[in-house]
This record gives structure tokens, C-alpha cells and sequence, in this order.
């Protein structure tokens, strides 16, 4: 009996588990083109479809979104030799993004033939970490929003890239 409640109460004391959301599509496009839109900071609002205002301050950038609500980023790195660039939450806002804490990397691969794939890897956690999160704070809500931030914003790097060739 006393294997079962340690059992148990280690089963009511587990916290969240971290989530993961990979993506990729594949742009026609030079890869210089494809990085300097993913290089600067600034950029993503020019791009991603969801971010209708950015702020910099140094590496951190403060997006706010069609919604009114804000949040903030830190670009951690710019790899300009394997076209890698490193992001990190900076201001959690659960009402623009039901997570609590993430990180993420946006690569370009060329691929030799006038194509670039973009990668954008996230790791996260939901809006509350507790054992028992709302429904909109839980790590359905976090996944979904994130595979949403992800896939809307590669559709539209993508349709940016390619519409005019510049």
C-alpha cells in the first residue's frame, strides 16, 4: 500500500512537460535574400502576418500583435556563417501566447538549386505551469498557438520571398 501512495503522490507532483514544434518549408528564393529577412531583428514584423508593431531595444524586440497584446523576444545569436538565427522569450504574455517560456531557431539551408529550406525549431512550455492548468493554459492550448505562430509565419516568409524576388 505504501508503493502506491508514492507512486501516486509522485504522479500529482509532476510539473509541465516541455513541447516542441518543428516546421520547415521550402522557399523559392536566393538563400541571401531568404537571410536578410531572417537575420534582422526588425524584420520579422515585416513578414510575419500575426506581429502588427516591433520595438527594439539592443537584441530584445517587443512585438505586439493585431490583438493589442505584447510580448517580448531576445535574439540571442545571428549566426551569419550557417544562417542560424537564436531567439528566447524575453516578457511572457499568456493572453498573446498561452507559454510560458520558449526558445526557438530559424535556419536557412540553401539547397543548391535556387531553393532555400527554412527550419523554425521552438521548445516551450505552456501558459501555467502548475499540475492542473486551465484549459487555455494547458499544453494542447500552447502547442496549437505555437504551430500556429510557426506555420502562419513560414507561409508568409515564403509569399514575401517569393513575390517579388526581393
Amino acid at each position: 500500500m505504501g508503493c502506491l501512495w508514492i507512486l501516486a503522490a509522485t504522479a500529482w507532483g509532476h510539473g509541465p512537460t516541455p513541447q516542441k514544434s518543428d516546421s520547415e518549408i521550402t522557399i523559392q528564393a536566393p538563400l541571401a535574400q531568404v537571410w536578410e529577412k531572417l537575420k534582422s531583428p526588425s524584420e520579422l514584423c515585416a513578414w510575419h502576418p500575426l506581429v502588427k508593431r516591433c520595438e527594439l531595444s539592443g537584441s530584445v524586440r517587443t512585438l505586439e500583435l493585431a490583438s493589442g497584446e505584447r510580448f517580448s523576444e531576445e535574439v540571442l545569436e545571428v549566426d551569419e556563417q550557417n544562417h542560424i538565427v537564436y531567439v528566447r522569450q524575453g516578457q511572457p504574455n499568456v493572453l498573446a501566447l498561452p507559454i510560458s517560456s520558449y526558445s526557438y531557431r530559424l535556419e536557412a539551408q540553401d539547397n543548391g538549386d535556387g531553393s532555400v529550406t527554412v527550419r523554425w525549431k521552438a521548445r516551450y512550455y505552456r501558459g501555467d505551469t502548475g499540475n492542473f492548468p486551465p484549459p487555455g493554459l494547458s499544453d494542447e492550448a500552447a502547442v496549437q498557438a505555437m504551430d500556429n505562430w510557426i506555420k502562419t509565419g513560414l507561409k508568409e516568409l515564403k509569399a514575401a520571398c517569393e513575390k517579388t524576388g526581393s
